[in-house]
C-alpha cells in the first residue's frame, strides 16, 4: 500500500516504523497516569518501557531468523545483524517479558503487577502494528472476492483479504476487554494470562485468511503455537481460579489457630 509515508531531506518516513513509534508513545503516555494507581514509580517504569521496547523489538528479530533460517543460512553476518525487514509478534511479546522479568527481579517490582499493568497496551500496540503491515503490504491475506478486498498495492490487481485489518480491530476489541477485566481481576497476573489466551485466539483466527503455510493437520505453524498458548493460558487460568478459594480458606484456618 504506502511503505514509505513521506520523505524530510534523506530522512524517509516508513509506514510500518511510524506506527510502531506511535503505539509505544502512546502506551508510555497511558501508563505513566495509570503507574501511580498501582504504587509503581512512574521514573521505574518509563525505564522498563524502554527495556521492554529494546528487547521486544530483539526478540521479534531473532525469532523471524530462526524461522526464516533457509534464507538467513546463506546470508553474510553482517545482513542479518543490520537488515531490520522481518520482525514477528510473538519474539517481540517473549522477549519484551522475559527482559521485563529479569529487570523487575533487579529492581525489587512485582514483575505479574507490572505485567497486568503493560498487558492491554501490549494488545494496543499490536493493533498499530498490524495498520503498520497492513500500509506497509506484508502479512498479507488470502485471495478473496468479498467486497471489502484489497490489493497489496496499487499495481497488484489479485484482491485479498485484507488481514492485517482484522487483526487490528482484534487487538483493539482485546485492549478494551482487558480494561474491563483489570479491576475485576481474581488474581495479580491474570491480566496478562488473558492477553495470551486471547491473543492466542485471536492468532489462530486471523491465521485462517492470511497467506501462508500449513504444516500439519490443515494448519500453520502460528495456528500450532497459537492454539497452545491459548491452552497452557486457559488451563493456568482456571488451576488458579480453582486453587485461589482454597488458599483463602486455609489462611483464615491459620488466622483462627493462631487466635485460639
Amino acid at each position: 500500500m504506502y511503505p514509505e509515508l513521506f520523505r524530510i531531506g534523506s530522512l524517509t518516513v516508513h509506514s510500518y516504523g511510524l506506527m510502531m513509534a506511535l503505539a509505544i508513545l502512546v502506551a508510555t503516555l497511558a501508563l505513566y497516569r495509570e503507574a501511580p494507581r498501582e504504587g509503581i514509580n512512574p521514573d521505574h517504569l518509563l525505564e522498563a518501557i524502554i527495556v521492554a521496547a529494546f528487547f521486544g523489538l530483539i526478540g521479534s528479530r531473532i525469532l523471524y531468523i530462526v524461522l526464516h533460517w533457509r534464507y538467513y543460512s546463506t546470508q553474510p553476518f553482517l545482513k542479518i545483524l543490520t537488515e531490520f525487514e522481518g520482525l514477528t509478534f510473538y519474539g517481540a511479546m517473549f522477549g519484551g517479558v522475559i527482559a521485563l522479568l529479569i529487570w523487575c527481579s533487579r529492581r525489587k517490582i512485582g514483575f505479574m503487577k507490572l505485567a497486568d499493568l503493560f498487558a492491554p497496551y501490549l494488545a494496543l500496540g499490536y493493533g498499530f502494528g498490524r495498520v503498520g503491515c497492513f500500509l506497509n503490504g506484508c502479512c498479507y491475506g488470502k485471495e478473496t472476492d468479498l467486497p471489502w478486498a484489497l490489493p497489496i498495492n496499487m499495481a497488484d490487481s489479485v484482491l485479498r483479504h485484507p488481514v492485517q485489518l482484522y487483526a487490528a480491530l482484534g487487538g483493539l476489541l482485546i485492549f478494551l476487554i482487558l480494561k474491563l477485566l483489570k479491576p475485576r481481576r481474581p488474581f495479580i497476573g491474570f491480566i496478562l494470562l488473558m492477553l495470551f489466551a486471547l491473543y492466542g485466539m485471536l492468532r489462530f483466527t486471523t491465521e485462517f485468511f492470511r497467506h501462508g503455510y500449513e504444516i500439519a493437520a490443515g494448519l500453520t505453524a502460528a495456528q500450532i503455537f497459537s492454539l497452545s498458548l491459548f491452552l497452557l493460558a486457559a488451563a493456568a487460568m482456571a488451576l488458579i481460579c480453582y486453587l485461589l478459594p482454597d488458599s483463602k480458606a486455609s489462611d483464615k484456618k491459620k488466622k483462627k489457630a493462631v487466635e485460639k
